[in-house]
């Protein structure tokens, strides 16, 4: 890592700590997934938890990093051409179930604006560029309550969501939602251009409401932890 992006990480955390957002102390917290991965509380997952993974992209290390560990079953969604194409081409284990699905704040349709890159799966429903308006696609989505409903599950044991800008929108549906969830990994994607820094102190401040607590910031500052209070004993 370079020094120059070391030095942007921490004026991103000391503008996060300004901002008030603080993390609390969480004893069996680790890492998943390698340096690009996920820290949960490990001791609230066992076999039987029930994992959503949403925004597989083309990296699925959290997700086998979980299957190894725990022997659970993760239910993986994303709706973007790109990734249901490499996730077809990938000998994965049975307990990696993929919907080509995305989630959104309600069910319907979504579009999504095409990466620069030819090589990326990182579609968003977020214009960042001003040339995104060529190969815009349309895809499916549904709510976390419509989905858990399809898959016979009214809890949540852990919800990652990378869904490129659409997290907002579902953190605000969650508030009325009746899914029971006990942690929330999200990325937050205020480093895209028209998401300023303060919508996702909002959505911090809704998931404390919810009864949650942030207990990791990734060093990245853009991977945020959560975990419901009363667990994190």
């Amino acid at each position: 890592m370079s020094i120059f992006t070391k030095s942007k990480q921490k004026i991103r955390r000391r503008k996060l700590r300004k901002l008030g957002v603080e993390t609390s102390f969480c004893k069996n917290s680790k890492l998943f997934g390698g340096d690009h991965g996920w820290v949960l509380d490990e001791s609230k997952i066992s076999e039987d938890s029930v994992i959503y993974s949403v925004g597989v992209g083309s990296n699925i290390d959290f997700d086998i990093a979980l299957i190894e560990r725990f022997n659970l079953v993760v239910h993986a969604f994303d709706p973007t051409p790109r990734s249901i194409e490499w996730v077809e081409n990938q000998s994965i284990t049975k307990n990696f179930k993929f919907y080509p699905l995305g989630l959104g704040g309600k069910d319907g349709t979504m579009n999504f604006f095409p990466p620069l890159r030819e090589s990326s799966t990182h579609f968003s429903p977020i214009k960042r560029y001003d040339e995104d308006d060529r190969d815009v696609i349309t895809a499916p989505v549904k709510s976390l309550t419509s989905i858990a409903s399809d898959l016979g599950h009214n809890h949540i044991d852990l919800l990652k969501m990378d869904i490129e800008g659409a997290e907002y929108e579902v953190i605000d549906s969650l508030q009325t939602s009746k899914i029971t969830i006990d942690q929330i990994l999200v990325e937050f994607h205020h480093m895209y251009k028209g998401i300023p820094i303060e919508r996702t102190i909002d959505a911090i401040e809704k998931l404390k409401e919810m009864g949650f607590e942030l207990f990791n910031i990734s060093q990245r500052t853009y991977e945020f932890s959560f975990i419901r209070k009363n667990l994190n004993l």
